[in-house]
């Protein structure tokens, strides 16, 4: 049974779950956007029950979590200082490290600066950063499944949006993409009557244009950004968020990388929970309990 705690992070606090023996090999769970903690609940219990300590947290903006009220408080260091400082704050250690979504890009950047935390890495349908942000300079079909992100940047139009009859385009994303029924949504919806629970999120896409606008004008190239640690990336083939070649794209960036690609929209460990169960089972095995 999954048990609830509060963990000080210096300037937020994180709202975060965690099952399974204390003593258990470690394993973070990072969720995306418009998710909350339990995106990944069915592998954690799985997993759990397998004797691993499984822990996910409402990111910083999200859920019962703080909420910052600036954009810059949302920029990605200090979305890795928060999962580095949770890690090291609950003793884990290295642990094995999870993302989806948004999630993946913390988990990306997390392995990259701080691999001493991270004993093994899975990223679900999410592309290294710099990848992405190539991508959505470079690559015109990406620029296209991207669109949102600049709806994004116009303050006041999300929120209005978003937050219109009790979340109803939300829950719509979640239930026709995640197929999360209507106990799932009911959890998401009392969250996202908190204040600030739906536009905070929203600071994390005006926070990354922001990095990306002043690389441009300071005629920055991104650092190459290699991932040391093990790395496995499932990716479900009919994502119409991301286009696919960001895949190997990816992995190319990975001194150790293996792909799963599975029948699936953006969503993979919704649609497919037990074949994702499976892998993440088999890869953290491998990679030491």
């Amino acid at each position: 049974m999954f048990q609830p705690q509060f963990v000080d992070v210096d300037d937020v606090l994180l709202h975060v779950e965690a099952d399974g023996p204390e003593d258990g090999p470690p394993a973070l769970f990072l969720h995306g956007w418009p998710d909350l903690w339990l995106t990944f609940a069915d592998q954690m219990a799985a997993l759990a029950d397998g004797g691993y300590r499984v822990l996910a947290p409402d990111q910083r903006g999200y859920g019962l979590s703080s909420k910052p009220p600036s954009v810059a408080d949302y920029a990605m260091p200090f979305l890795v200082k928060d999962i580095a400082l949770l890690v090291e704050r609950q003793g884990l250690g290295p642990v094995h490290l999870v993302g989806h979504d948004w999630g993946g890009a913390v988990a990306w950047a997390v392995a990259v600066e701080r691999p001493d935390l991270v004993r093994s890495l899975t990223i679900v349908n999410c592309p290294h950063p710099r990848v992405m942000a190539r991508a959505l300079l470079t690559m015109p079909s990406q620029m296209l499944r991207s669109w949102y992100m600049v709806l994004i940047q116009v303050p006041g139009l999300a929120e209005a949006v978003l937050g219109a009859r009790d979340g109803a385009v939300l829950a719509a994303m979640l239930k026709r993409g995640a197929h999360l029924g209507d106990a799932d949504i009911a959890k998401h919806r009392a969250v996202w009557r908190h204040p600030g629970a739906i536009q905070r999120p929203l600071f994390w896409y005006r926070a990354m244009f922001r990095t990306v606008l002043s690389g441009i004008l300071a005629r920055r190239v991104p650092a190459e950004q290699r991932v040391r640690v093990p790395t496995q990336i499932i990716w479900g083939a009919r994502d119409g968020a991301f286009d696919t070649r960001l895949v190997d794209r990816s992995a190319a960036l990975c001194e150790e990388s293996e792909v799963h690609m599975l029948d699936t929209g953006h969503w993979p460990h919704h649609e497919e929970p037990a074949k994702v169960t499976a892998l993440l089972e088999a890869w953290f095995a491998r990679h030491g309990r």
